[in-house]
């Protein structure tokens, strides 16, 4: 049976080219109002678990955070695009923090540095596929100033099951799908808090 994201992908229009911004503000009105229950979407996806955590790549899991007592809200099924690897996990932009029209100006300045990886022995470019990025460059650049809210660390260890890797060709539609799932606070009094500490630390700057 075809997957959700096998659906929309088929929906494209032929014109439109990945990892644009004419895609993504394609997607982020195809599913809007759509239901997705991040349970039923892992069990029926056609996206692979993830064998590694690779810096570039994109990733979704349930998480179920060290620090949840302490955090004022947090996302469980959280879509990441990891910036770095640590020794216990890595850090990255979980894109369910910012609205789905302002995660369309983050990823398509993001897209600018998108590289194959040499590194990786594979026949598939979209397996090479990276955006080869670092928080200094994320700091000092204006056009990526939506970072910022989504910019977080993750334990691996608290990764509940295996993660799935977002492979390149879906990354325009898992950055739009309403999987986000907040605990605390409503997904719109995020949306509010994120705008704010962006315009916040604009006006500090």
């Amino acid at each position: 049976m075809e997957s959700l994201l096998e659906r929309l992908a088929n929906q494209t229009p032929s014109e439109t080219r990945e990892r644009s911004e004419e895609a993504l503000n394609f997607f982020r009105k195809e599913v809007r109002g759509l239901r997705v229950n991040p349970t039923s979407f892992y069990k029926q996806t056609n996206l692979n678990k993830a064998k590694r955590y690779l810096a570039g790549r994109m990733y979704t899991f349930f998480y179920n955070p060290k620090t949840k007592d302490k955090l004022p809200y947090y996302d469980t099924f959280p879509v990441v695009l990891i910036i770095e690897t640590t020794g216990n996990g890595f850090v990255g932009l979980n894109l369910h923090y910012i609205p789905p029209r302002y995660r369309v100006k983050l990823l398509s300045q993001l897209y600018d540095f998108v590289i194959e990886d040499p590194d990786i022995e594979s026949d598939d470019e979209d397996m090479k596929t990276k955006v080869k990025m670092s928080y200094e460059l994320l700091q000092s650049t204006a056009k990526l100033k939506f970072f910022r809210p989504c910019y977080k660390k993750y334990l691996t260890s608290h990764i509940e099951g295996r993660a799935l890797e977002i492979t390149p060709q879906y990354w325009d539609i898992m950055a739009m799908l309403p999987t986000a799932q907040f605990k605390k606070k409503t997904v719109k009094e995020v949306y509010g808090e994120s705008i704010r500490s962006v315009n916040g630390w604009r006006r500090s700057k």
